[in-house]
């Protein structure tokens, strides 16, 4: 596709720009006396949330950003890098299903990138080969593993190591240079992740072989000989790589690095606000909507549980707007 080719997608974008919310808006939610009166204000601002459910609510409207964005892109392969970690995680789901005797249905998320429904029947027949190459070798991989060693922890990292992969590579294949380092910061902070709590639970070489995913950001071999020498190496090599910043996040809490990495990818892909070509801006719009509705369901979630609107605070992610 032309750059050109986006300008009306891109032209409909803005547009819906102008409804997403201001950090005003979450702080009028934050300071609501109570769930209920939240609610009522947010559903002023056009959501519909009408019991305690609201995720189900939340997950309503990221599929309808989705189908805005996808319906106005001229080509929207690109774009399927913020939803096909679904896939991997309804894969997730259908593997373990085997294993604990649960419904795979019930914990299928949405949007997808391929059919849920065709992924469960398709893996229960074992017929990998009717699945999209790149979640199919997954499925595979991580299958032949599950059934030899029953460990689900290593089936998980096989599944988040592909989608991270995949994400990498559609976005590079894409050829838009903002798309391309938002998907290498989103592996980075994948693997920093994992790595981290692989150095707290005491994980061998081999899983994170398996668990580390390839990224131009991070040599995946250092990373991982950092890990297995302890906490005082892997942050010695997370300073000397230039990832102070990340260290320090880490150091004060998960939920504070997550935060930190959050903000930073929103950074990265509001560059796309300087441009009105390619599919950058597109990808920018869902982002934009995908972290208002993560902030909302801090918010909620704190109301329901009497959280003080300062600790609230301490988790909000920037806006895009």
């Amino acid at each position: 596709m032309k750059k050109n080719d986006y300008l009306f997608a891109v032209a409909s974008v803005r547009a819906l720009e102008n409804s997403l919310l201001k950090q005003s808006d979450l702080e009028q939610l934050i300071n609501a006396e109570d769930y209920q009166k939240a609610v009522a204000i947010l559903n002023e601002k056009g959501y519909d949330i009408t019991s305690t459910n609201y995720s189900a609510a939340l997950d309503g409207e990221l599929e309808k950003t989705w189908a805005l964005v996808n319906e106005a892109a001229p080509e929207a392969e690109a774009l399927e890098i913020f939803i096909i970690k679904n896939d991997f995680q309804n894969l997730k789901a259908i593997l373990k299903s085997e294993v604990m005797s649960y419904n795979a249905e019930d914990y299928f998320v949405k949007p997808c990138v391929f059919d849920s429904d065709k992924l469960l029947k398709a893996v229960g027949e074992r017929r990998f080969e009717e699945l999209p190459e790149w979640l199919g070798t997954a499925a595979e991989k991580a299958y032949e593993v599950l059934a030899k060693t029953g460990n689900g922890q290593l089936c998980d990292a096989i599944i988040d190591t592909a989608a991270l992969e995949t994400i990498v590579k559609l976005a590079l294949d894409s050829g838009d240079e903002i798309l391309g380092e938002f998907a290498e910061l989103y592996c980075l902070c994948a693997d920093i992740k994992t790595a981290y709590r692989a150095v707290k639970t005491n994980k061998s070489k081999t899983f994170l072989e398996y668990a580390i995913a390839d990224t131009s950001l991070l040599k995946k071999d250092e990373l991982i000989n950092a890990a297995g020498g302890g906490i005082d190496e892997f942050s010695d090599y997370l300073s000397n790589t230039g990832l102070t910043s990340y260290r320090a996040e880490l150091e004060k809490s998960g939920s504070a690095f997550e935060k930190y990495c959050d903000d930073r990818m929103l950074e990265t892909i509001k560059k796309a606000k300087m441009t009105a070509f390619g599919v950058s801006p597109l990808a920018a719009y869902f982002v934009a909507k995908e972290t208002e509705i993560k902030c909302l369901r801090i918010i909620l979630s704190a109301k329901l549980s009497f959280v003080s609107g300062e600790k609230i605070r301490e988790r909000m992610r920037e806006l895009y707007v």
